[in-house]
């Protein structure tokens, strides 16, 4: 549904545009009104509605200041100009900044009001239908950077956190779920809820979700009663940030304790805290030869004690511990990317791709080259 807010300080005009206009004909729904430009501003960085419709002359802040704070954070937003005013130069003004039309309430034709919502919805679904054909790119490029890999992903994203993101220069949480990519029930719920979230899949069976500081308690208990349904359904939440740097920051955290929990079958939840710290540190910089001695310095430990502290904790030594973790992420990248075993080689910190191939075989039983081919031909 389309979310549409209504700025005007005559009460009457507000009110007759909600009751008489049929909002629903065109995909549409007034989602507030307000009697002048900083109560519409406030509302409009609530809800982010797509279209707009304000008067010129308001109290405390007129229409085309209104217009011009919408358009510097979200430029695709459709913006309706209404005035009393017959000079052009109000109109002209409000085009430069990019409202997308303009009429005049003393001769307000019903037929020229439908036609500017005809528009804007076809205009809004079309870039709709753009956006969703662009999440497949997006989910790739978001994964090849999850995986350390330079591409156009962080480009992306800013035009993300300019337009349809902006709400999250705001308080928000991050979810990483395990097991929803096919649930359409839970899908359905979510979208229909009217509040602001953001999701990218992740893999064939992850998906991260952002939710408003606002709405975390409700968007758990969605979580909750698709997992009783579904009890494979699992997540991890990080939060809360604000802003993309902090977006960046908290999406790798969360995705590498993830993964690593997935691969070992454990949880960190309870390990002691340089121990959690250590880990994240190897995960990270798993293409650096790291050592123990160096690890246990980064988190407040001498080496004697990190070493009995990892093994105690995790089960196995600092080297066993870092062997695995190359072996469980070259298997993950040749499954789930197209790269050259060289590339692969390098980002679990081998650099002779002829040493990586015959490590690989004497761990897996298997050159990664037929690895790679037998595990597409499972999935096919």
């Amino acid at each position: 549904m389309i979310k549409v807010l209504i700025a005007d300080d005559e009460l009457i005009v507000r009110k007759g545009l909600i009751a008489t206009v049929e909002w629903e004909q065109f995909g549409m729904k007034v989602i507030g009104d307000a009697p002048n430009g900083q109560k519409a501003w406030e509302l409009f960085q609530e809800h982010f509605p797509e279209v707009v419709i304000t008067d010129i002359v308001m109290p405390e802040m007129n229409g085309i200041e209104l217009a011009r704070n919408i358009k510097q954070i979200s430029p695709a937003t459709k913006i309706l100009l209404l005035s009393c005013h017959r000079d052009f130069t109000f109109a002209q003004e409000g085009m430069n900044i990019g409202a997308s039309g303009y009429l005049l309430k003393t001769a307000f034709q019903d037929k020229d009001f439908e036609e500017y919502l005809g528009r804007f919805e076809n205009e809004i679904n079309h870039a709709s239908i753009q956006s969703s054909i662009d999440s497949t790119n997006l989910a790739k490029e978001f994964y090849g950077w999850l995986c350390g890999f330079v591409n156009s992903f962080p480009k992306l994203l800013e035009e993300l956190f300019i337009k349809d993101w902006q709400w999250m220069q705001k308080s928000f949480y991050i979810y990483l779920v395990d097991g929803l990519n096919n649930n359409e029930l839970f899908d359905g719920k979510l979208s229909s809820d009217e509040k602001q979230f953001a999701k990218i899949h992740c893999g064939q069976d992850q998906s991260f979700i952002f939710i408003p500081e606002k709405s975390k308690i409700d968007f758990e208990h969605l979580l909750v009663e698709a997992r009783t349904i579904d009890p494979a359904i699992r997540w991890k939440v990080n939060g809360p940030f604000q802003g993309m740097n902090e977006w960046m920051g908290g999406i790798a955290k969360l995705y590498h304790k993830f993964k690593f929990e997935k691969q070992f079958e454990l949880s960190m939840d309870d390990w002691p805290t340089p121990i959690q710290k250590a880990v994240q540190i190897i995960i990270q910089r798993l293409h650096e030869p790291l050592s123990s001695s160096y690890i246990a310095n980064e988190v407040g430990l001498s080496r004697s004690h990190f070493s009995t502290m990892f093994k105690k904790t995790v089960g196995e030594s600092f080297i066993t511990f870092i062997e695995k973790l190359k072996v469980k992420s070259a298997c993950d990248l040749l499954e789930n990317t197209s790269i050259s075993l060289q590339e692969i080689s390098e980002k679990i910190g081998i650099q002779d791709g002829k040493y990586f191939s015959k490590w690989f075989k004497k761990c897996i039983g298997s050159p990664p080259s037929e690895y790679r081919q037998n595990k597409r031909k499972n999935v096919s």
